[in-house]
């Protein structure tokens, strides 16, 4: 008998530790693929490489997986899942690293000045937070759910579990805050943090009284194809990026652009739900997928263009899409 291939031993893996598959997603999507932890720093600062890979994990693991039991556990769809992910959102770049609200903060530019009001950088929150939604919590649950399906619908943290995720998420939080205050000399205040609290836990209230097919597909079966699915994809985060600084370029109101850089992106949703329908649609999610990934995969090689190690995050999350689109059936229009 043929060994198997070091490409199905490592879906084999990935499939006996579910968890293990979750960690590697996030924060591997959102850090790794676009460059926002460098993955030259291995190289060029192995103690900075150490200490974020560290951070990553003890922030976005905890928050995937405390979100991904809280959808099993209270039996929920995915509008908590969304909602959750804003919830997180607002934990890591409010709380934790401050780019919410400090306008000079290192990855805001000028959009921590353009829409900056009552302490909050509105522009930079309308389109981060559905970056953190997406990549940060919903890929991931959705991807881990097509690698290991006898996991849908089951949880994976014990009670035990769910301590230890609560307690390592917020020593991560805290850790962070305390190097980001000291380094950029930056708070907050105590009304803009205490207003973050008040958001996150009416949001997590929303999450859990919210219906379960709140964002149900209109239909059963797709009304697009993988290809066109992955277009879809691709031009999502560049139409994000395309609204945020058209209002500054051209000089509207930032209310304007506000509502124009959340209203793109409700057009995505809605059209998501139209198209992509409830199921056997599997190579549509995961061409989908690929074509959001293509704008971050694109930031983190230019991010990295005089040491471009990030093409080794980029080639493992490729073929891991490749194993599960050889594993799903055929899509049907």
């Amino acid at each position: 008998m043929a060994s198997p291939s070091p490409l199905r031993g490592a879906l084999a893996f990935l499939q006996r530790h579910p968890i293990v598959c979750l960690l590697l997603l996030s924060p591997g999507i959102p850090e790794y693929l676009s460059g926002s932890s460098p993955t030259n720093a291995i190289v060029l600062n192995p103690f900075m490489f150490v200490f974020q890979v560290l951070a990553n994990l003890g922030l976005y693991g905890p928050g995937v997986l405390l979100v991904r039991e809280a959808m099993v556990r209270w039996k929920k769809g995915w509008a908590t899942v969304l909602l959750l992910g804003a919830a997180y959102g607002i934990l890591e770049e409010g709380i934790a690293l401050s780019t919410l609200f400090d306008p000079n903060a290192n990855p805001v530019g000028k959009l921590g000045f353009y829409g900056h009001l009552l302490g909050v950088s509105w522009i930079w929150v309308a389109g981060i937070l559905p970056v953190h939604m997406i990549f940060s919590i919903s890929l991931p649950i959705m991807l881990l759910g097509l690698a290991v399906p006898r996991t849908n619908g089951e949880s994976l943290l014990s009670r035990r579990g769910l301590r230890i995720a609560s307690v390592v998420l917020s020593l991560d939080v805290v850790v962070l805050f305390v190097v980001v205050s000291r380094v950029g000399h930056f708070w907050m205040g105590w009304p803009v943090f205490l207003g973050s609290i008040v958001a996150m836990m009416v949001l997590v209230l929303v999450a859990r009284r919210v219906p379960t097919n709140a964002l149900h597909a209109s239909s059963e079966l797709q009304r697009l194809g993988p290809r066109r699915a992955f277009v879809m994809g691709a031009f999502f985060y560049t139409s994000v990026l395309i609204a945020e600084n058209v209002g500054m370029g051209v000089g509207l109101p930032a209310a304007a652009d506000f509502v124009l850089v959340i209203a793109v992106q409700g057009l995505f949703l809605v059209a998501a739900l139209r198209f992509f329908g409830s199921r056997s649609n599997e190579r549509v999610l995961i061409a989908f997928t690929a074509g959001l990934a293509v704008p971050i995969v694109v930031f983190g090689l230019v991010s990295e263009a005089s040491l471009p190690l990030t093409v080794l995050p980029d080639l493992a999350f490729v073929l891991f899409l490749r194993m599960l689109w050889k594993r799903v059936p055929l899509s049907i229009i």
